[in-house]
């Protein structure tokens, strides 16, 4: 699973560009030895305000207005984008066009970047001579392996202000998301690409696959990068392509997370095999697996609040996700539906081996090159969730456990209030009624 839990690239700042980079001459880049300035992907552009890149992907029918697709985390209240820079160069660009307005997708969350897309509508286009790039289609057949051009104006990690282009691979795949890989020199984004396209092709013809959304917080950019996928049907058919058309998107969002002290809208806790009558609601921490030199098990326990979801929603996505503290052997992480009630006093005798189903939900693995990166893990839970919506399941929350010999440790809801972005956390996308 690709971590949610990311670091937004950020901003790049201007200066000189000699004369090889005008010629496209190769520069020495961590984001990919074979790294080019790009004179052919006219429909990427610069947006003044956040520093971030982005892609005509429309222009309207009377041509005086063109749609640029960014990421959400560029299209801030506080830092909102101002004009489009249109050019090879951004400092010198061949057109600059004003900002008229903006849209976030209803389900974004900064804290873990699900939904990272806007779309950013510029006016006074009459004169520009720019092919919009399309939107992927689904299914856009996005696997391991598959090869993805990025393209931005960030930087290399050096100061940056030309448009560039990389090849990159993908290395791991969700259904929100597709990471690249970005070790030993290989293609990448980085400080500044946020927002701009993942090129595939499909049917002969480029299109945009996914959104530029995240890099590791690292100032080499030679981790991983993370892009929102396009083509996933709460992006393209339920906010793209409504917002495109001038219609209004009804999607919303609900997050749920401890705030306070009390377990309220989470309850979450751990049971120890070794310690049958222990109960550890009140630990900042949640233990799944087996702990080194030792034949015990741990399992951790969740449960969160959805009686704000209307009764008629129809659920698009359902994700949990953990900040992890520290994890050991070989770390994969099964989900399992608890069947029976419990409460945070609950210890291994009380719960008992018969309160959950043991064939699991779906696995998450804590030795992934994003989860080492970001201390973070996330999965989908989606069809559970449909489940106690509908009332086809009674919602007594999920059981976290590992069979391999592995040995996590999570943050439980318990963590000092100052820490309250690092408590497991529960992020629902949903129309409020039937589709």
């Amino acid at each position: 699973m690709i971590s949610s839990v990311l670091l937004p690239a950020a901003c790049a700042q201007p200066s000189e560009i000699g004369s090889r980079e005008e010629r496209g001459e190769e520069r020495s880049a961590v984001i990919g030895t074979g790294a080019r300035a790009d004179n052919t992907h006219t429909a990427v552009v610069y947006l003044e305000g956040p520093s971030c890149s982005g892609t005509i992907v429309r222009r309207s029918v009377e041509g005086d207005r063109i749609y640029v697709l960014t990421a959400a985390h560029c299209c801030t209240k506080s830092d909102p984008p101002k004009r489009v820079r249109i050019g090879f160069d951004y400092v010198d660009p061949s057109r600059m066009l004003p900002v008229e307005s903006f849209q976030s997708h209803p389900c974004y969350d900064e804290l873990n970047l699900d939904y990272d897309v806007c779309v950013v509508t510029a006016t006074k286009a009459d004169a520009l001579n720019v092919e919009p790039i399309p939107l992927a289609s689904a299914p856009d057949d996005l696997t391991v392996g598959s090869a993805v051009t990025v393209v931005g104006y960030g930087s290399t990690p050096a100061t940056n202000t030309i448009r560039r282009k990389a090849e990159a691979w993908v290395s791991e795949v969700d259904p929100l998301v597709f990471a690249i890989d970005q070790t030993d020199d290989r293609g990448g984004v980085c400080s500044g690409d946020s927002g701009g396209p993942g090129l595939i092709w499909q049917g002969g013809v480029e299109v945009v696959a996914g959104v530029n959304s995240f890099a590791p917080g690292h100032e080499l950019c030679n981790l991983l990068g993370g892009l929102g996928r396009v083509a996933f049907p709460g992006i393209r058919d339920e906010f793209l392509d409504k917002v495109l058309a001038g219609e209004k998107s009804t999607l919303s969002a609900l997050r749920v997370q401890r705030r306070g002290i009390t377990p309220g809208q989470v309850r979450d806790t751990y049971i120890a095999s070794d310690q049958p009558d222990e109960s550890f609601g009140e630990r900042v921490d949640l233990l799944v697996g087996t702990p080194p030199g030792t034949g015990a098990d741990r399992s951790a326990l969740l449960r969160f609040e959805l009686a704000a979801i209307p009764g008629r929603a129809t659920l698009l996505t359902a994700r949990v996700g953990l900040t992890l503290a520290s994890t050991s052997g070989p770390g994969t992480i099964s989900v399992h539906r608890v069947i029976k009630d419990w409460d945070e006093s609950d210890s291994w005798a009380s719960f008992g081996q018969g309160g959950f189903d043991p064939a699991p939900v779906t696995t998450v693995g804590t030795a992934t090159m994003s989860v080492k990166s970001h201390r973070a893990i996330s999965f989908d839970v989606t069809g559970l969730v449909a489940d106690w919506l509908s009332g086809n399941a009674e919602d007594h929350g999920i059981l976290l456990r590992a069979d391999d010999g592995g040995y996590t440790r999570l943050l439980a809801s318990e963590i000092n209030p100052r820490a309250a972005s690092s408590r497991p956390w529960m992020h629902l996308c949903y129309l409020p009624g039937p589709p």
